[in-house]
């Protein structure tokens, strides 16, 4: 029997913990290929204390990105979704699975959007699974 302060070492994975760490250096498969539909509802994922969606593009292209809008922090589950990234129903703005900006009505048209991202993650689709890599890098 281990006692509580071990216990903790191991079993802890949210925020900095040790094996929170170790566990993100891994490829982690957090749900069937077959839940993702291409153009379909975003699916809602908490991975090791993470809040993420994952969706299939209409075009195909899967993404695995923070849940929270860079925005104003919207749930992105509610967004739409739509051909080269998901579009927030708060201010508009749209996001690649990349997490790179690509439209954003609300932002001035001098400034370019490619500066502004939110944290998205690798992804690859094999043996019917959606994996993804949650480290750092």
């Amino acid at each position: 029997m281990l006692d509580p302060d071990k216990s903790r070492l191991i079993t802890q994975v949210t925020g900095d913990a040790p094996m929170g760490r170790l566990m993100r250096e891994y490829w982690i498969p957090v749900l069937r290929a077959s839940r993702l539909q291409a153009g379909g509802a975003p699916v809602r994922l908490t991975i090791l204390g993470q809040k993420l969606v994952a969706f299939r593009s209409p075009g195909g292209e899967v993404g695995v990105m923070d849940e929270a809008c860079p925005h104003r922090g919207a749930s992105m589950a509610l967004a739409r979704n739509e051909p080269q990234g998901l579009r927030c129903i708060y201010h508009g703005w749209k996001i690649g699975a990349d997490g790179v900006l690509r439209d954003a009505p609300t932002h001035p048209e001098h400034l370019p959007l490619s500066r502004l991202r939110t944290r998205s993650h690798p992804v690859r689709v094999q043996q019917g699974m959606v994996w993804t890599w949650l480290g750092q890098g």
